[in-house]
């Protein structure tokens, strides 16, 4: 329960990088891929806004007390 934070933020960042480095490519597959990531994005970003209210402050508080990683996941 507590890798929950963490696998969203790696997930929302790998996605934000393949984005960052599809934005500019001008072949056909290259941008398909750029459009499915930026959708698959969306959903993700939706299905962490769903769990984020019911939840949000029991995975916070699993996720500080969790020894190796406290607050370094609410840095950014």
């Amino acid at each position: 329960m507590h890798h929950v934070i963490t696998v969203y933020n790696d997930m929302f960042d790998h996605m934000d990088g393949v984005m960052r480095a599809l934005a500019k490519k001008k072949t056909q597959w290259k941008e398909d891929l750029f459009f499915a990531v930026k959708l698959a994005r969306q959903k993700l970003s939706k299905c962490y806004a769903e769990v984020t209210p019911t939840t949000g402050m029991l995975l916070i508080a699993a996720h500080i007390l969790n020894p190796f990683r406290k607050l370094r996941s609410f840095r950014k």
